[in-house]
Parts: structure tokens; sequence; C-alpha cells
């Protein structure tokens, strides 16, 4: 895979800025400080909070985030968005028995994939399911004792043992294509259409539950949102297809 490093930037009231092969922006912002999970306010350095928001603000509307409904045993349920047949991922008891869970996921009446969930933690192992090109792509956070690591299962297959990923989060289309970030030796990066590009931080904010969750990144359709963090530097950061740069 084709790898790419975003060389941006920490000065300045304007968002510094990097287009990379598949035309995606980063735009990123320095913080004079950690972004507020109980208020949703951050501190962009010479500038506001709004007037940053404002550049994106229509782009960023336009959500894409995942719901979880609860069926007739009470059971958290995730309907897949995109394209193609729609799926339905249960979270389950383990036939182990509780506390272990399972995710089954099942198309209509057919149950075609299940995995291991973990044992019960803060968040919800349910985090993102897709279809796409023929494809079926299905997130989940696996709590497990000392283990707090997204999986990414794409037509049961494990990408994170494919790829050797330490964490995959944040699956979406993300104009039209299939995007993640990762942990990968370390490094923060994400994949857009299959090509993997590094970022220049240390820890970006996500799987945060109760008001911290206020600070997970945002999916929209064309963007992604996010807070990260530099040394002691913060930033807030949004990706995306933004047309011209």
């Amino acid at each position: 895979m084709l790898i790419f490093l975003l060389e941006i930037g920490l000065t300045g009231c304007q968002p510094d800025s990097a287009t990379n092969a598949n035309n995606l922006q980063l735009e990123e912002h320095p913080l004079q400080g950690a972004p507020d999970a109980d208020s949703g306010v951050f501190l962009p350095v010479g500038t506001s909070q709004s007037a940053v928001l404002d550049r994106h603000r229509e782009e960023r509307s336009r959500l894409v985030t995942n719901s979880v409904s609860s069926d007739e045993n009470y059971q958290p349920v995730m309907t897949s968005l995109g394209e193609g047949d729609q799926l339905k991922a249960i979270l389950k008891e383990s036939p182990e028995g509780p506390p272990r869970m399972v995710v089954d996921l099942m198309r209509g009446d057919e149950l075609i994939f299940t995995t291991d969930a973990g044992l019960p933690s803060p968040a919800l192992p349910l985090q993102s399911l897709w279809t796409f090109d023929g494809h079926w792509a299905l997130e989940i956070l696996l709590a497990d004792g000392e283990i707090w690591q997204g999986q990414l299962y794409q037509d049961g297959k494990l990408i994170n043992d494919l790829q050797n990923y330490q964490d995959v989060f944040d699956f979406q289309l993300l104009a039209g294509k299939p995007f993640f970030f990762f942990q990968k030796e370390d490094k923060l990066g994400y994949s857009s259409d299959g090509q993997e590009y590094i970022l220049p931080y240390d820890q970006i904010l996500h799987f945060g539950c109760c008001s911290a969750s206020s600070l997970n990144p945002i999916p929209a359709q064309d963007m992604v949102a996010f807070f990260a963090l530099t040394g002691e530097q913060w930033f807030y950061v949004e990706l995306g297809d933004f047309g011209k740069p």
C-alpha cells in the first residue's frame, strides 16, 4: 500500500492544509488547550470556534452516524448504511454464557457472520456497519481484560490481522469511498479507498463514552472532524473532500 506523510505546520491563525492523492484535504487548527467534553468548547489560536466551524458547517451537517435500536428481545441492533442489501448487527449473550458477548450479522433471517464481542464495558461494541460495492464492513469495539481495541471485519476477514493494525476506528464511506483511522507500528493514520496515509499526531480522540463521546470523530458524507494531540499541542482537524483547496 502507498503511504503518504502529511507535513503540516503548527503556527498561524489560518488553517494549515494538505491534500492527498485521493483529493482529501486536511485542515488543522491549533488550539490553546484541550477541548472541553462537557461544554463542547474549544479555543483555536488566533481565531474563534465559530469562525472555524463556519468553514465547513454545511458539509459537517450531513452526518452519517450509525444508530442503534433494540429488538423484541431488548438486544442492541445496528442497521447498515450504504448501498446493497440491508444488514443488521445484533449484540447478544455469548453461547458460552454471560457476561461474554457476541455480534451476529444478519441478512434478513440468514446469519452470515458472527464474532466475539468481549466483555461489557462503558462503550457499546457495535460501532459501525456499512455495505458498498458488493462488500460489507463491520466495526466493533472489543473490550476484554487489558484489551480495548477497535476491530474491522470486511466480508468476514479481520482487517486488523491482514494489515497488522493495532487499532481501527470510525469506519465510514467518505465521499463514497471506504475510510477509517488506524494505528500501526505505533503510528496513527487513515485508510482511504485502500491507500494508507500517516498522520502527524500522537493521539486522536475516539471510543470516548458518556460526556467524552462529544470529542469522538464526527463523520459526515464528505468529511470527518476530530480532535488530535501532538506532544502538548491540541488540534481541531477537518479532513474531507471540500472541492478545490
